[in-house]
């Protein structure tokens, strides 16, 4: 990055920290959100399908990838329009950024969508940036209905200036979500991938572990929940994929464990997505009990035959 670029980054960080009502606004806007989502099963259900869960991985930036391509093609037509010289030709141009520009704008509110909900499970530190990405953003969309009026009014040099600013603001924007994807891992895996043990290796005497009960062990700085359930132990990873929450501190019902931090939802059999906002499954491992002892190990795509 050039160092040129870094006061205005800083600067920008260090006034978005200091607004402290992007803070305490946004925490209130996304607590309210999430038990709107989680209230019920039908909540359950619309939030499985916001947060991605389905597709395995967030679907909001699947749609802002269309509105910002929308939005940028416009504006390459829009300067084409400005630059050609015959007047059909023009027009064309001028019909093509229209219809992006109003395909862009028309995407935004499915992405808003997707967008609200994902800030209802946000990590705490970085809910100022996601309250300032979401204010940007509606700037945005009201600037570019604001443009699209006018093109259609017969002022098009208003409507190209409006463009034109919007698509300046949202390259800020857009900055900000890179800000809470790379610099927060907001919507990255955060479990613990486990690839060993690869062999049986014991953990803890059989006995040690009630009915019920949960423990998590440590196995070369990676943390793995054990729990036991009509007889069986189960085991999965215990860092939560979606923002790293203890899932040992969570509510176990049945074979399910909900995390304490944004209430996704896994089952300890498999480590499989039951609900959302987590879109990731978490590790899991094959268990058994031999000698009186727990053991584990990576699951084997392949048994060898004896």
């Amino acid at each position: 990055m050039p160092a040129r670029v870094l006061p205005a980054i800083e600067r920008i960080d260090t006034t978005i920290e200091q607004m402290s009502i992007l803070k305490k606004g946004g925490t209130e806007v996304k607590h309210t959100i999430h038990k709107a989502l989680i209230s019920g099963p039908v909540g359950r259900t619309i939030a499985d399908l916001l947060h991605g869960t389905w597709l395995g991985h967030p679907l909001h930036p699947v749609l802002t990838d269309t509105v910002i391509g929308a939005w940028v093609f416009g504006t390459v037509f829009d300067v084409l329009s400005l630059t050609a010289s015959r007047r059909r030709e023009r027009e064309k141009m001028q019909d093509a950024a229209d219809t992006l520009l109003t395909l862009g704008t028309a995407m935004v509110v499915p992405t808003a969508i997707t967008g609200l909900a994902d800030y209802s499970a946000i990590k705490q530190e970085a809910v100022e940036y996601g309250a300032a990405h979401g204010i940007l953003n509606g700037t945005l969309f009201v600037t570019y209905l604001l443009s699209l009026r006018a093109r259609k009014s017969g002022n098009r040099g208003l409507g190209i200036l409006l463009s034109s600013m919007a698509l300046g603001v949202g390259a800020l924007s857009a900055w900000l979500g890179g800000e809470m994807a790379f610099r927060y891992k907001v919507g990255a895996d955060h479990a613990q991938r486990a690839s060993k043990p690869d062999d049986w290796m014991p953990l803890l005497p059989a006995l040690s572990l009630a009915e019920g009960e949960r423990r998590v062990v440590e196995l070369d700085d990676e943390k793995i929940l054990l729990y036991r359930k009509g007889g069986q132990v189960y085991a999965i990873g215990a860092v939560c994929a979606h923002a790293g929450g203890p899932l040992e501190e969570g509510t176990f019902d049945g074979h399910q464990v909900t995390c304490p931090w944004h209430d996704s939802v896994y089952d300890v059999r498999d480590g499989g997505v039951v609900h959302g906002p987590t879109c990731y499954n978490q590790p899991n491992f094959d268990v058994r009990t031999l000698n009186g002892q727990v053991e584990i190990r990576v699951p084997q795509k392949h048994e060898t035959e004896a």
